[in-house]
This record gives C-alpha cells, sequence and structure tokens, in this order.
C-alpha cells in the first residue's frame, strides 16, 4: 500500500506541475522560504525512505521498494551535507523553470500511475 501511496503523491504532484506549472513554481519559491524548510524536506524524505525500506520486505516489489527508498534516503542525506543556504538556492534556481515543469508533470504522472498499480496489485485491489 505504500508504493500506491507514494505513486498517488507523484500523481497529484505531476498533475498540478502539468496543469498550473507557475503556481508549482511560485509555491517553491514561496515553501523555500519558511523557516522549517529545510528540516522539513529533510526529516520527510527520511521518513518515507526509510518506510519504503521497511515495507520493502513485505511486498512482492521488495526491489523496487528497497531501491526507492534508499535512494530517498540519500537525498535526505544529501540535503543534510549541502546545508540549508545550498538546498534553499538549489529550490530557488528551480522555481524559475516555470512552464518546463510541465512535461516533468507528465513524468511524474505516468510514473505516479505505474507506482499506483503495482502497489494496488500488492495489495490484492
Amino acid at each position: 500500500m505504500i508504493l500506491a501511496l507514494f505513486g498517488l503523491g507523484m500523481f497529484v504532484f505531476g498533475g498540478i506541475m502539468l496543469i498550473k506549472p507557475m503556481a508549482f513554481s511560485n509555491g517553491i519559491a514561496k515553501f523555500s522560504s519558511k523557516s522549517w524548510f529545510h528540516s522539513f524536506e529533510i526529516a520527510s524524505r527520511l521518513i518515507v525512505g526509510l518506510l519504503l525500506i521497511w515495507q520493502s520486505k513485505y511486498s512482492t516489489h521488495s526491489l523496487l521498494l528497497l531501491v526507492l527508498g534508499i535512494v530517498i534516503c540519500c537525498a535526505s542525506i544529501f540535503l543534510v551535507v549541502v546545508g540549508s543556504t545550498e538546498h534553499k538556492r538549489f529550490a530557488i534556481l528551480t522555481s524559475k523553470i516555470g512552464v518546463w515543469f510541465r512535461p516533468i508533470g507528465v513524468f511524474a504522472i505516468l510514473s505516479g500511475s505505474v507506482l499506483m498499480y503495482l502497489g494496488f496489485i500488492n495489495c490484492g485491489v
């Protein structure tokens, strides 16, 4: 089920990127100005990554969950290493791609759909 939820998150964010790319860009810029932005990004990635790793042993797609979990945990560790100033600078830089979020959104929707499908198959739905 965790894989389906992760896929749903990708699908939703992909939809926002596709339909309202400038709102997504502005949202990144606004979110990166919050004092808790860096800590939230680290903690949320670490929690999701650890959940995926933990659930991997119970899944028929164990390698996929394990790899996704490791990659997400590594992203969390990377954010700790680069620090909050560089992380914020990168977020602001990323927010400037604007309408180019549309093709990224298409990719996220497709990837999220596949992950939801795999997650639901794993649950027997």
